[in-house]
This record gives structure tokens, sequence and C-alpha cells, in this order.
């Protein structure tokens, strides 16, 4: 493999991106990361701009920050705190930006942990982050899509997902329809093992496809889920199953992103 360039600011070097991408380089495991949004625009920010958004590399959170000083200004004193949020999540360590300059652009990618302070959010998956600089404090609140806290041992065995489908009462089953998926059922399963949705089981019957998928979050919760289809078909009916039926309207929303992605 290619000698590996070591990332500036924080973030991912390109040499270790295309090895992903290629299947080379280290084990950087990536799952979808969303567009970058801003999240707080130069005029709120006295002339800081941020724009971010979340990956879940080599199964821990990340948040990703782009700074953007466009006073005339420079800024330092950098630091972020979030509030309480659904899921524990809370900055690792500080935000390491001595200083940033007029006109000066910086990737962040912060390291994110699951074990703060709990309190449930509405919409679930909002966060609210306060960032101070030399300049001022300011407050935003942006989502972090639920598929970032879908943990790597959330594989079932075959036997437990059919008892725990049955277990559930049919009343916290509900339904979602993918429209335009350009993907059979095999690509489907892969891309949603990237982002650690795990295929239980397949099977075909009378011509549908059916793949059982189950999902693990970071704070314990498990879902259960039903993907059919046919082949030929750009349209997939998913049903969904959980104790916790309030993470479902998420899950359908990650479902439907990474599957047009």
């Amino acid at each position: 493999p290619a000698p590996e360039i070591p990332a500036a600011a924080g973030g991912q070097s390109t040499n270790s991106l295309l090895g992903d991408i290629f299947g080379m380089g280290g084990s950087t495991h990536t799952g979808y990361i969303p567009p970058k949004q801003v999240w707080l625009t130069a005029a709120k920010g006295k002339g800081l701009e941020i724009s971010g958004s979340w990956s879940r590399r080599n199964n821990q959170v990340h948040m990703e920050m782009t700074f953007t000083n466009k006073a005339l200004q420079s800024m330092q004193g950098f630091a972020i705190q979030l509030n309480k949020n659904s899921f524990g999540l809370q900055p690792q360590s500080q935000l390491n930006i001595p200083i940033l300059n007029a006109n000066q652009t910086l990737d962040i990618s912060l390291p994110m942990t699951c074990t703060g302070p709990v309190q449930k959010m509405d919409p679930l998956t909002n966060v609210q982050v306060a960032i101070k600089s030399s300049v001022d404090v300011f407050y935003f609140a942006c989502i972090a899509p639920i598929h970032i806290y879908f943990s790597d041992d959330g594989a079932m065995e075959k036997k437990t997902f059919l008892a725990t489908w049955k277990d559930i009462p049919a009343a916290n089953e509900l339904q979602y329809t993918i429209e335009n998926v350009e993907c059979t059922s095999d690509g489907i399963s892969t891309k949603m093992a990237q982002n650690n949705a795990f295929t239980v089981a397949k099977r075909t019957l009378e011509g549908q496809d059916m793949i059982y998928q189950s999902i693990k979050l970071s704070n314990g919760i498990w879902a259960l889920i039903e993907l059919k289809l046919q082949p030929g078909n750009p349209t997939v009916q998913l049903s969904f199953k959980s104790r916790v039926t309030e993470i479902a309207q998420s899950v359908f929303q990650v479902y439907d992103a990474i599957l047009h992605n």
C-alpha cells in the first residue's frame, strides 16, 4: 500500500481516503457521511462560519467541521460544548485551533463519545452546540443522523432475530417506502453493512427478495428491519420493529439517505 501522508489539522489525508475507496491502506472503516451543511452563518457568527456533518470511523463518532474566518481580524481561544442530548454525545477532546486568521479555512474532525448526560431531544437526533472564541459565544442546533450511533456489535443470530421479531408487539411494527432505489438486494446488504446495519438472513418468496437486518444503537436499543424488493422494481418496502418506536423515523431517514447515496 502507498505510504500514509499525515492528515492536516485532524482531518483525513487524501491518501487514506483513496485507500478506503479502493480497499487499500489502513483499517479505517467509514460509513455514509452526509454532505456538510452550514450550521453557523458568518452573519450570526460575527464573521465565523461553521459548516459540518457527522461520520463514524473505526466505530467512533466524529463531528466533521469546517471553520472559516470571514472577518477582518484573527480569532482564537476556541472551545466547544454540547448540551445534554438523546444519545449522550459529547466531545472526547477540546477543539485544537490555536488561531484562525482572517480568510483562513480549517477542517476539523473531532472525536466524540456517547458517555455524556442524556436528555431526550425533539427531534430525537437534535444536538445543541455552543462554540466559544475570542470574539463571542455562538449557539446552533444540528441533526446528528441516527446511523452514527449504529454499533459494530449489532449482528443478531438468526434464531434470536426470529424470536425477537415475534416477541415485539405487532403495534410496534411501522412501515416505510423508499422510492427510486438503484440497488440489488446484495448491493443493499453491502451498503447497509458499511453502516453497521447487518443482514441476518435473506430469502426469495414469490419473486420478491426479503432482507432481514439488525441494528444495535450505542445506548443498547435494538431495531429489526425487513426489506422487501422485486428485481427491476426501484421501490423498497421497509418494515421496522423495536421496543422503542421513537427511533423509527430517524432510522427511515438514514435508510433513505444511504440507499440513495
